[in-house]
């Protein structure tokens, strides 16, 4: 049986994974690339529609169940948020995992 925890270590798992992370694979997430462009409705759906793709299992969810919102935090700071159901995945304060890892970037300008 899976639980909501299972799905929220799914999601964990594909944001922590780069975009063709995999050999020959399309799996992956790149939050902080979103997070760089202007916040707009086509981004945040861009991004659920890469997910949905990657993870068959949210494709079940219908729009209410998985969203993406923005919160104003003060007046420099907003919060993204990711919400599958009742879980909220902050997007912007994901710990940055690759620290002292020996790799490249190959599309780098």
């Amino acid at each position: 049986m899976i639980t909501a925890e299972h799905i929220r270590q799914m999601i964990i798992h594909w944001l922590d994974t780069p975009p063709n992370g995999y050999f020959a694979q399309g799996y992956g997430a790149d939050a902080k690339a979103m997070l760089l462009k202007e916040l707009s409705a086509d981004t945040a759906d861009d991004f659920l529609r890469k997910l949905r793709r990657d993870i068959p299992i949210i494709d079940t969810l219908d729009e209410e169940q998985l969203s993406i919102s923005v919160e104003t935090v003060g007046f420099d700071r907003i919060n993204v948020v990711l919400s599958i159901g009742n879980i909220d995945i902050q997007l912007n304060d994901n710990p940055i995992t690759d620290i002292d890892q020996d790799y490249y970037n190959v599309s780098a300008q």
